[in-house]
């Protein structure tokens, strides 16, 4: 073959090297990008993942986000397998619109972004009705709210008000609410301490609040649990109005209770502030 000849071949040779190169040095390859939860809520974690490939293996992923237009803010992606990376984005608040994307980087110094993709974050509406009024205790103070479901619910907002009047203002609204952020989880027990408490409460109880107000075991008494819209839930009463009057006592020993705990009609039970109501120890005295 002539130098000429060698020359051409060997160039070839070397240009087909160069491009093999430049190929396998390329960028990643990232698909199948998917979130969840696909609703998220206030107190979800939403786990952003994908498949990420590149010839010469991944320096870093990462997911970047901002929340309502703002700065970003990047979470590191960890590897699993087949190829498949991951992270959560932490959480936001309600109404929050979140923006994402990916951010890859390669072992050969490529950089690439994938497309982006947004989510709003919404609150699952409070189940206010699986809230009830369990135990009354004019003896120790305190009135214990019961999470009749299976799931935590948000109970901010929520109110008591006693004998149609107090603990309310002038115009007719709540002067005590229950503060923002209470969760009762399911299955479980508030406890809002009125004025002269001196209970003790469960460990596993959720303390809701003090309220300035009292109330005795030998009066009449109507108390009403109320959503945040003001409609009424339920109800304890105690005799008829007018309200505040003396009437019989009961045990020192005993609270109005429902029983069975949960579900049962009013009755009168050893107190068990916080956690579940005891068998019953008779009928509340009408008078």
């Amino acid at each position: 073959m002539k130098p000429r000849n060698y020359l051409i071949l060997l160039l070839a040779i070397l240009f087909s090297s160069c491009v093999k190169d430049e190929m396998y040095n390329g960028p990643a390859n990232v698909s199948a990008i998917s979130f969840s939860p696909a609703s998220a809520t206030p107190d979800d974690r939403v786990a952003v993942t994908a498949v990420i490939s590149a010839v010469r293996g991944i320096q870093t992923a990462k997911v970047v986000y901002n929340v309502n237009g703002g700065e970003f803010n990047s979470v590191l992606m960890t590897a699993g397998s087949s190829d498949t990376f991951a992270a959560k984005i932490p959480k936001q608040a309600d109404q929050a619109i979140v923006t994402f994307y990916i951010d890859v980087i390669t072992n050969g110094g490529f950089e690439s972004k994938s497309i982006v993709k947004t989510y709003k974050v919404g609150a699952i509406p409070p189940n206010y009705a699986a809230i009830i009024l369990n135990e009354v205790d004019g003896n120790k103070k305190f009135v214990e709210l019961y999470n009749n479901s299976d799931n935590p619910v948000n109970i901010s907002g929520m109110a008591i008000i006693k004998n149609g009047t107090s603990l309310k203002f002038e115009d007719g609204t709540p002067s005590w609410v229950v503060p923002t952020g209470t969760i009762i989880p399911g299955r479980g027990y508030g406890v809002i301490k009125c004025s002269g408490y001196s209970a003790t409460a469960d460990p596993g109880a959720v303390i809701i609040g003090v309220v300035g107000d009292g109330m005795s075991a030998k009066q009449t008494l109507l108390l009403e649990l109320v959503k945040p819209d003001a409609t009424v839930l339920n109800t304890f009463q105690r005799g008829v109005s007018p309200w505040g009057v003396t009437i019989s006592a009961i045990a020192t020993t005993d609270s109005y209770s429902r029983c069975p705990d949960g579900t049962g009609a009013w009755k009168t039970a050893l107190s068990t502030c916080g956690k579940a109501n005891g068998a019953s120890t008779g009928d509340i005295p009408s008078l």
